[in-house]
């Protein structure tokens, strides 16, 4: 994306944005509440237009994409899930698989797949509005999946999440962590807003810092990450750590 700027009612959500994220990349999106980062998932998902800049996908312009062409590539899942029609959690997840001109055979195959690897197979014929908040999201979790599911290699293909925590159990957050890092590892590229700063920087390998919808830092987390920035970030003291072992880091807060 190159100088990328949207505003709505004449407030400003993103000003100015340059970055490259490259193929195979895992990064999350940072920032206080308000500072852009659903809306930047938005616009580099073409649900949104911006008002000036480019975004290019695969030596092409986001906006020349058709909807059939992205859809076969790239899935994504954003904040609202809302249904209100009386879907079982089987359907929900087949509707990921609508792009593709397969088989039913094929394509229940991997629905049922990616319903023993979210932990639904109790909730496979319940009716989606009886769901918990959890088990909602790992429905519509199944269903991203579902879309960019391969049997072999994921390069090409681009996962969006928005908050893809939200309801999940500290078991469902580890167990979608795990399945990120080992689709990442076959090539997936992945992008997505994390409110849990330890989550980002514990399994995302670039970050994205934003504040008042401007990038306030961009690159990878060995590289850019200290707490003066991060105090910066979210106006508030921290202390973080990191392991020399894994050289990952984590953060702890406390009364300045």
């Amino acid at each position: 994306m190159k100088s990328l700027s949207f505003s709505i009612n004449d407030k400003l959500l993103i000003r100015d944005i340059t970055l490259d994220i490259f193929e195979g990349d895992m990064v999350s999106i940072i920032g206080p509440n308000g500072s852009g980062k659903s809306t930047l998932i938005k616009l580099v998902s073409n649900e949104l237009s911006a008002n000036s800049g480019t975004i290019i996908i695969k030596d092409k312009l986001n906006s020349s994409w058709s909807i059939k062409e992205l859809s076969k590539f790239r899935a994504v899942l954003t904040q609202s899930g809302h249904l209100s029609f009386p879907f079982s959690t089987f359907d929900i997840i087949r509707m990921g698989r609508y792009p593709f001109e397969t088989n039913k055979v094929v394509n229940d195959k991997i629905c049922i797949e990616l319903i023993d690897l979210l932990d639904l197979n109790n909730q496979i014929d319940q009716v989606y509005t009886t769901l918990s908040g959890g088990e909602k999201q790992r429905v519509q979790l199944a269903r991203v999946f579902a879309q960019i599911w391969s049997d072999n290699t994921y390069e090409g293909k681009i996962l969006m999440l928005d908050e893809p925590t939200s309801f999940l159990d500290i078991k469902h957050q580890y167990s979608l962590f795990k399945i990120l890092k080992s689709l990442n590892s076959k090539g997936l590229t992945i992008m997505m807003v994390l409110h849990d700063i330890n989550h980002a920087l514990s399994y995302s390998e670039k970050i994205i810092m934003l504040k008042d919808s401007n990038l306030m830092g961009f690159g990878k987390i060995n590289e850019i990450i200290n707490s003066e920035i991060l105090e910066k970030l979210f106006n508030l003291k921290l202390n973080l750590i990191k392991n020399n072992e894994t050289g990952k880091f984590n953060v702890s807060f406390f009364d300045s």
